[in-house]
């Protein structure tokens, strides 16, 4: 059952991510969404002078901010077709539970918005914990944040955002042997669905607030 629960879902995403509809990554609005994200980051890591893998980059949402804040930032997705659309390069396919770089490889492994659509979180964690020499940074999305529960409601791929709190982000880490530094929820500034008109005004929650639409966790290995 298990087997099976598994092939479904992951049929169920790649089919997601082969049609889902996504602003290019140099967006103005996806800037806006990403770079408040990286600044809170910044302040526990230091980015200028880390090596990073973005897991899960798709089409380079963060991908694109981190290269021109890190000495240097590799992508990996398992879609061809939100590869083709990441602007950055060098980038890899393969399956975020088993990425083919070698151990402590990076300084640093970075995740955002992968986490819920995975069929093992834990497994990917401890896949990016193998490889980052120091720190584990997770982006995922608040399930107490209206906006996010009902569009995990709503949207089946999706559906994994109704588990994902701070809570259980801090829980995940910890149970890969990471010290926690950072958990912060904040924002209200979706890369792909936020109206262009309202960014200005929603600036004003890029603060830690606990109905922010997104989580974000830092572990830093032992």
């Amino acid at each position: 059952m298990q087997a099976t629960a598994q092939s479904e879902n992951y049929q169920r995403q790649s089919g997601y991510f082969a049609n889902a509809k996504y602003r290019h990554a140099a967006d103005p609005v996806v800037a806006a969404y990403a770079m408040p994200k990286l600044k809170y980051v910044e302040r526990h890591v230091p980015l200028h002078r880390s090596s990073v893998l973005d897991v899960g980059c798709g089409n380079g949402v963060f991908t694109l901010y981190l290269k021109d804040r890190c000495r240097s930032v590799v992508g990996v997705d398992f879609s061809p077709r939100m590869l083709s659309e990441n602007p950055c390069r060098p980038l890899l396919q393969a399956d975020a539970a088993s990425l083919p770089v070698p151990t402590a490889s990076f300084d640093v492994a970075f995740e955002a918005n992968l986490l819920h659509h995975v069929d093992d979180p834990q497994r990917v964690v401890r896949e990016m914990a193998r490889v980052a020499r120091r720190w584990v940074v997770l982006v995922e999305p608040n399930r107490y944040n209206p906006v996010m529960f009902a569009f995990g409601l709503l949207v089946k791929a999706e559906r994994g955002q109704l588990r994902s709190h701070a809570a259980g982000q801090r829980r995940l880490l910890s149970s890969c042997g990471l010290k926690i530094v950072l958990s912060i929820c904040t924002g209200m500034i979706s890369q792909n669905n936020t109206p262009q008109s309202l960014v200005p005004l929603l600036r004003r929650f890029d603060r830690r607030i606990w109905f922010g639409e997104y989580i974000i966790t830092i572990g830093e290995k032992p």
